[in-house]
């Protein structure tokens, strides 16, 4: 112990076991680059920073998500003695960013910036996850790969089979002829209205802190929207439901029933209050981390899914919580036919060790086929884009060259 360089490395190696679940990681300083600045705004619209992964050094650009959450965005909770507390914050300053890696046209990035960097960022094809080291000095960070969790379990499964649920009460639909010209364009922009509820499991699990609750849910929504902008599918926030004082019906393992119970409370409870296209579920038990009815969208009864939260990084749940808005958008599970460039595919039915973030064109086939012969009512929101192609995909009458292979085969970025 007299000698100093080892006490350095006795001091060091201890700094490196500060981060709880991690096994192995980097550690980075993050450099914010010179941007203007807003006097009025706590968080830059436009932020840059410089961070060495690897030994390289790379330029993080990142971009406000300013459309995160709906106009009409509100918060719910329960007093001990159980009345309903609502009130709506106006989230116009927040710290929740999505963008990309200078010179790297397959990056990309989901951030949270609101006290050091937070978030997921993919380069030169290889996924990272990045958070402060300590709460009190965010300019120490950990890099490190989703597989160096600790708490990274698996395999769990979804527990939707491949069977498109039909609903007795007919999802509304809209003409079809106001939506689309005579030769489809499947390119569209969705607002998708998100309502969000937080099981009392959840509430205690994170000490009833309803301020955490709500920063890990932004950076789970700030992920899925990252995901969802892929196809042209904006994902907007328009309610948290945070049920802190216990559920409004029995949640167990069984994950079938716990679906079922929570599409009967979001008809009859959250719709007569609260408008909204689609509704997630945390948490529940058991082996299968994720459920929803597949095909569903827009219905007044069945567009809704359950996850479990499986890991303490919100950038897994967003994940598996976009898999299962999946199903509800139609799409299937990918078959072994069924693969993305990426290797990691958000539709893939069992859970990855690797964050999945890509859509197979299975999927976007699946997709496609539910928006054609649904025409759900939430679409009405539909923005005409310039007209670009999905890998896999046909618009209306074309019929695939004989030389090329079927869909199944591509994944888009």
């Amino acid at each position: 112990l007299s000698n100093p360089m080892a006490i350095l490395i006795h001091t060091l190696w201890t700094a490196r076991r500060e981060l709880p679940g991690v096994k192995d990681y980097e550690v980075v300083y993050p450099h914010k680059l010179h941007m203007l600045h807003k006097r009025d705004a706590r968080y830059d619209d436009r932020m840059q920073y410089e961070i060495k992964v690897n030994g390289e050094k790379v330029i993080l650009h990142l971009e406000k998500n300013k459309d995160l959450f709906a106009k009409d965005y509100s918060e719910t909770h329960y007093s001990h003695e159980g009345q309903e507390v609502t009130t709506s914050p106006q989230i116009k300053d927040h710290c929740f960013y999505d963008g990309h890696i200078q010179n790297d046209n397959d990056s990309e990035a989901s951030i949270s910036a609101c006290s050091g960097l937070k978030g997921y960022f993919k380069t030169h094809g290889q996924r990272y996850l990045i958070q402060p080291l300590k709460l009190i000095d965010s300019e120490e960070h950990a890099v490190f790969k989703y597989e160096n969790l600790e708490d990274v379990e698996g395999p769990k499964t979804c527990g939707v089979t491949n069977t498109t649920w039909e609903s007795e009460d007919p999802i509304k639909k809209s003409s079809r002829s106001s939506l689309f010209s005579p030769i489809v364009v499947l390119f569209f922009s969705l607002i998708l209205l998100l309502m969000l509820s937080y099981l009392f499991l959840q509430y205690r699990k994170y000490n009833r802190n309803m301020t955490s609750i709500r920063t890990r849910v932004f950076e789970i929504i700030n992920y899925i929207n990252m995901v969802y902008k892929a196809i042209n599918i904006h994902v907007a926030l328009i309610g948290l439901e945070i049920w802190s004082a216990g559920d409004p019906f029995t949640v167990n393992s069984s994950a079938g029933t716990t679906l079922d119970k929570f599409s009967t409370w979001r008809q009859t409870d959250l719709l007569k209050r609260k408008n909204n296209d689609n509704a997630q579920a945390i948490d529940f038990d058991g082996p299968t981390v994720g459920l929803a009815f597949v095909g569903t969208m827009c219905s007044s009864t069945h567009s809704s899914g359950i996850v479990q939260d499986h890991n303490s990084n919100p950038i897994s749940i967003g994940a598996t919580m976009a898999h299962e808005m999946g199903h509800n958008f139609g799409m299937n599970h990918d078959t072994s036919f069924c693969q993305c460039n990426s290797g990691s595919c958000i539709m893939a039915a069992q859970l990855s060790y690797n964050i999945p973030k890509d859509f197979t064109a299975c999927s976007l086939q699946d997709f496609q086929k539910y928006i054609l012969d649904r025409t759900p009512v939430c679409i009405t929101n539909i923005q005409r884009l310039p007209l670009q192609r999905w890998p896999g995909l046909l618009l209306h009458g074309e019929m695939p060259h004989p030389a090329e292979p079927m869909h199944c085969s591509l994944g888009i970025r």
